[in-house]
């Protein structure tokens, strides 16, 4: 079968070409990019190579449902969604192709969501913001809160752990360029009860089943847009960042610069991935797992915690962690394991066991015979209990 990966020549898009190539199901990858040459970089041998058929496409300007005909599913990993994301949705809708993408902008994905109702009447089942976060994380939730009887507070987190450049990208990359729009200006989020805009980058101190108290820092993602409309009852819903004190403290005043006017969001992004410097004397970080959700509500009546979360990653650092789920995603679209009418988010589309089924041989470090994921649970007790 025909999957056709839009952006596949960036940094994200050739992980999922890469990973899309080694399915027994996938016949042929066509790649649409409106530069090429760096399909040159893809690690792949001579049978999965010849799978591979790029076409030079201006995203903006061509018909991009016409190069879409005969495909089986549509996967985007081209961003920022801000700009692409309806675009190729929209084009996919008008091909009746089944669609996958990485959208990890709130706004876009609302702006989605309004296509369901086309895309049910298409017959095309789309999955948005099927990366790490969002995406696995999105399914993480959804296990933890299925550990409860009522959930009160969902949180999801992922850890700060690079911002350079991938391989062969462009500078700055497009994820740290994410990173920069996502700690400015305002973010979506639920607290007390109802939808609020605040302020990313603020200082949160969750408890951790198994770990304790852990230090985290606010960001705007999809989550926290998507998760309350399956769970309407919450009171709290966050995206979280875990990290090192001294870089949130490096990189606060750069933020700062762009919501001033200072600074523009191209420049921001450069000097975070030129790095941010480790004072000699900062302390050690509590570790956290890479990507993890957190439920918190009650179990027959106790108020409980509780935790999911991945224990083993991929290679290919950001690229492989946001790639891989979104080309196993297409490839359960190919088989007929998931398939739903609609614009859907993660949580209500791919099941919990099937992810990890099919994350299972290609998530490897730190070691391939370790657990893949854990859950964790707690009684709430004493003050924090009320």
């Amino acid at each position: 079968m025909l999957v056709t990966v839009v952006g596949g020549a960036g940094a994200m898009g050739r992980k999922a070409v890469e990973t899309l190539a080694t399915f027994d199901e996938v016949s042929e990858v066509q790649v649409l990019d409106r530069d090429v040459e760096p399909l040159t970089l893809l690690t792949l041998d001579e049978h999965c190579r010849r799978k591979i058929r790029p076409v030079v496409v201006d995203a903006l300007a061509d018909d991009l449902a016409s190069h879409f005909a005969g495909s089986a599913v549509v996967l985007s990993t081209l961003g920022p969604f801000t700009i692409f994301g309806e675009r190729v949705l929209s084009a996919a809708i008008d091909a009746a192709v089944d669609y996958v993408d990485i959208n990890d902008d709130w706004e876009p994905t609302l702006e989605a969501l309004e296509w369901h109702a086309r895309a049910q009447a298409a017959g095309v089942t789309a999955l948005i913001g099927m990366g790490a976060s969002p995406g696995v994380s999105n399914v993480l939730a959804a296990r933890a809160a299925a550990e409860l009887d009522v959930v009160h507070e969902l949180y999801t987190g992922w850890v700060v752990a690079g911002t350079e450049s991938e391989p062969g990208g462009a500078r700055p990359a497009a994820a740290i360029l994410h990173l920069v729009h996502e700690c400015t200006g305002k973010v979506r989020v639920v607290e007390g009860g109802v939808d609020a805009l605040v302020t990313p980058l603020e200082p949160m101190r969750l408890h951790y089943p198994g770990l304790g108290d852990i230090d985290v820092r606010t960001i705007g993602h999809p989550e926290t847009v998507t998760l309350p409309r399956r769970y309407p009852d919450l009171r709290r819903c966050y995206n979280v960042m875990a990290g090192p004190a001294w870089w949130f403290g490096g990189i606060a005043p750069i933020m700062a610069a762009v919501d001033a006017g200072e600074l523009s969001v191209h420049d921001a992004a450069l000097r975070v991935e030129d790095g941010i410097s480790r004072p000699v004397d900062a302390p050690r970080t509590r570790r956290t797992p890479s990507l993890w959700a957190l439920a918190v509500g009650e179990r027959a009546g106790v108020p409980t915690r509780t935790a999911v979360s991945t224990q083993r990653w991929s290679e290919g650092r950001m690229a492989g962690a946001t790639a891989i789920p979104a080309a196993v995603s297409a490839r359960m679209l190919l088989r007929g394991q998931i398939s739903r009418p609609g614009v859907n988010t993660p949580e209500d589309l791919v099941p919990f066991d099937l992810l990890m089924e099919s994350l299972d041989p290609l998530y490897t470090l730190p070691d391939a015979a370790g657990p893949l994921f854990d859950i964790t649970s707690e009684p709430i007790v004493g003050a924090d209990a009320q």
